[in-house]
């Protein structure tokens, strides 16, 4: 077998099993709803990112182990969880896939050059976010104190993040006509149709506006978390450098995280250490070349000079190949406050809700903004033109 049948055969293998285990994610949560519910057999609590709050008030429990394993995994593999196994990603990726194959004008013009548009204050945004859904567990210090306890059976799998009460997602919503005890087919179906809103709108919704991977690039409130631990280890992998690079910048213009890949391994010593790799591998699998390895031993040395590089400057308005709307610095920083607001005033719903009203407040203003400001289309011209 040649070298480009054995890269084709890698970029097959690569890209289908990561989609497979994303996919998978989804039988797990609805075979671990169903088990518990239907079958009323309760291995364990929820797993899912409710384990940050859940750690944070002292409650061990199966979210909590979940969340342990994967700060730890950081040290070794980096953000590979957010590529990998984040239940979101699959729903991300299964979003940039529908509105491709519907041939929709806008996310086509936006996907065909990846085009990743983008806020000049996205961590405020995400530090917002994260602070917001950890309210509750700071009302709960405040009332109860720091007291540790283990219950690997709480939450339940269709609970909200965490309140005081680690209340369902179903219990706050202001038309609670039904319970589980009235009609638990109906119950699940109500929390099934509002898990599937809230994805939609953090998946289809927020790509379709901002380009592939939006909520990942510019909300999870997660990457508050995960960021800090990137690149403390010398065992952490990282995508390297294994031959000459050819300066073709396939694996930058592909990179649904912005991040300027052919860049980044010239500069620093044949390694991507930008700190929003989440270890998709499409750099590695686009190179025809295949330059590109994830592995912790040193990169091969550049060869030719890429010169290229060294003249132009490294890091421009658009850092990391990402677009800013044409909205006044002030405005934009604006947007982000009328988001947290509106995520928050919707968070009153249950947790998951936060994240509804985030996303809906954040595209209305800016959207607002630009109409009437500029041009509903200029925005879209100007990150074309930048791309070009």
């Amino acid at each position: 077998m040649n070298s480009s049948t054995d890269q084709n055969v890698t970029k097959t293998t690569h890209q289908r099993l990561r989609l497979t285990i994303l996919g998978l994610l989804y039988v797990y949560m609805a075979g671990h709803i169903f088990f518990w519910y239907v079958l009323d057999i309760k291995p364990w609590g929820k797993t899912a990112m409710v384990g940050v709050p859940s750690l944070l008030a002292g409650h061990i429990n199966a979210a909590a182990v979940m969340v342990f394993a994967i700060l730890v995994s950081i040290f070794f593999y980096g953000r590979g969880f957010c590529g990998w196994a984040c239940h979101m990603r699959g729903a991300i990726e299964f979003a940039d896939w529908g509105l491709m194959k519907l041939g929709i004008k806008n996310y086509s013009k936006l996907r065909d050059k990846n085009i990743l548009l983008n806020t000049r204050y996205r961590w405020l945004l995400r530090l917002g976010a994260i602070y917001i859904l950890l309210i509750p567990v700071i009302v709960y210090w405040k009332e109860k104190g720091f007291s540790l306890s283990v219950d690997f059976m709480s939450p339940p799998p269709l609970s909200d993040l965490p309140n005081l009460d680690n209340e369902s997602l179903w219990d706050h919503f202001p038309l609670n006509l039904f319970s589980m005890e009235y009609s638990l087919a109906l119950y699940l179906f109500v929390a099934g149709f509002a898990v599937v809103l809230v994805i939609f709108v953090m998946s289809f919704v927020l790509n379709y506006f901002y380009g592939q991977g939006a909520f990942c690039r510019i909300l999870c409130p997660y990457a508050v978390l995960f960021v800090p631990f990137m690149n403390l280890s010398p065992w952490q992998k990282k995508i390297t450098r294994i031959k000459d690079c050819t300066g073709c910048r396939k694996c930058s213009n592909t990179c649904p995280q912005g991040i300027d890949v052919s860049r980044e391994i010239y500069h620093y010593g044949g390694k991507v250490i930008n700190r929003e790799c989440i270890k998709c591998y499409n750099c590695i699998d686009i190179c025809d070349n295949s330059t590109l390895r994830d592995i912790n031993t040193p990169a091969a040395p550049q060869l030719i000079p890429r010169k290229e590089y060294d003249k132009k400057p490294w890091l421009s308005t658009e850092k990391h190949l990402q677009n800013f709307e044409p909205i006044n610095p002030i405005l934009d920083f604006i947007s982000i406050i009328f988001a947290l607001i509106a995520g928050a005033l919707a968070s009153e719903l249950g947790g998951f809700y936060f994240f509804v009203g985030a996303i809906a407040g954040y595209i209305l203003f800016r959207k607002a903004v630009i109409y009437f400001g500029s041009g509903s289309e200029k925005g879209l011209s100007k990150a074309d033109n930048s791309q070009s």
